[in-house]
């Protein structure tokens, strides 16, 4: 049995994902004594895009940075200004007052490259190993835990924490559940250069985002730092998709013919605004993990974020979510009353569940309301339709 301080004075804790919530736990775990290693596959910081805009709420995202002590430094990358959100009908009418539950309570945005790399500057030098896949986690026979790296030394850690997100390799030691697909897949791809300014969508969109609904059927549009404007278009497609209709990703023509004949009921004028993108694409299949899932605590393991919880972007909680996971599990393994590092870890999966229990049930509402979405948890996975 291993107590927190002895995990505090002499162990390691291996946190694998060095996104947000893993950046986050990791700041803390550091600032309160422990030792920590982070595990991440990507070559680097700047190896893939990261993203666009995300609003930290008080209550959740803003309350990680400020214990982080990083209030400064996300004053300085955010912008108040672009909490601004409106909805606009497919024909191009304003929705006034639709969309609030999505917006409770917003905070200031910051792109999700900005937060995550604010996060990883505050990190002591060398914490993150990049470059590192994880392929499977083993117990060992003294209670830790070993970590296979692809083509690497494995690492040996007293605490294992899983924040490498939907297709998480961690959760595989804690439950057989898997996230399903929703049926609604996220396409998401840049406005032209030469519309960021002065243009009509620039005009409508001001400094914060709008979301065009519609048929059931949306697309979000985003200002982000350096005045980039991103566009989301949420589609029901197959899983699998463009792959599964035939095409690839980096066939602009085939995916924009995909995008007209999928919004074809909207306004030509609204869907002239918004066509009028770049060539990269990137795709982003929404999945949810049942509301219910639970699992037996096993000691030196335990997983937050979207490995443990993920679920569809439609309340804008994800990150927020993530970064109070990484809050409370910091919380429970200082806590000095705690005489067990595996019921610090129990008692703090015990409290994470319960509150996305009811985040997941609320954030399937909104898309039952918006998309049409009725997952069976009880059935087995099927596919949906290509547009």
């Amino acid at each position: 049995m291993m107590s927190p301080e002895d995990l505090r004075s002499g162990g390691l804790v291996a946190i694998v994902g060095a996104g947000p919530a893993g950046a986050t736990l990791a700041r803390l775990l550091q600032m309160r004594g422990f030792t920590v290693q982070v595990i991440e596959r990507d070559a680097s910081s700047t190896a893939r895009p990261q993203g666009g805009s995300l609003d930290l709420r008080p209550d959740s995202g803003q309350r990680a940075v400020d214990e982080a002590g990083l209030a400064d430094a996300f004053a300085r990358a955010s912008r108040s200004e672009a909490k601004a959100f409106r909805m606009i009908d497919s024909q191009g009418h304003d929705l006034p007052g639709m969309g609030e539950e999505t917006h409770e309570d917003p905070g200031p945005e910051i792109d999700r490259g900005d937060l995550r790399q604010l996060l990883l500057d505050s990190l002591a030098p060398g914490t993150v190993a990049w470059g590192h896949v994880l392929q499977e986690v083993r117990p060992e026979p003294d209670g830790s835990w070993r970590l296979d790296i692809k083509d690497r030394a494995p690492v040996i850690a007293d605490l294992v924490v899983g924040a490498d997100g939907t297709g998480s390799r961690v959760r595989r030691r804690l439950t057989p559940v898997q996230p399903r697909y929703t049926g609604i897949t996220m396409l998401a791809a840049n406005l032209r250069r030469d519309l960021w300014r002065g243009s009509e969508i620039d005009k409508t969109l001001g400094e914060g985002s709008v979301m065009f609904a519609g048929g059931e059927k949306t697309i979000f549009v985003q200002r982000c730092n350096h005045d980039l404007i991103l566009l989301y278009y949420s589609m029901a497609v197959g899983e699998g998709w463009p792959k599964t209709a035939g095409f690839a990703l980096d066939d602009r023509k085939a995916v924009m013919a995909a995008v007209s004949g999928a919004y074809r009921d909207w306004s030509p004028g609204v869907m002239a605004m918004l066509t009028q993108v770049e060539d990269t694409f990137q795709l982003w299949p929404t999945s949810v993990m049942p509301p219910d899932t639970r699992w037996d605590t096993q000691p030196g393991l335990t997983m937050l974020g979207d490995a443990s919880h993920v679920m569809p972007p439609f309340t804008g909680k994800g990150v927020n979510l993530a970064m109070l996971d990484a809050l409370e599990l910091a919380d429970a393994l200082s806590d000095r009353a705690a005489g067990d590092v595996a019921l610090a870890i129990e008692d703090f999966e015990a409290r994470m569940q319960a509150r996305t229990s009811s985040e997941i049930t609320a954030c399937l509402a909104i898309g039952q309301q918006m998309y049409g979405i009725d997952l069976d948890f009880g059935a087995p996975a099927s596919r949906s339709t290509d547009a």
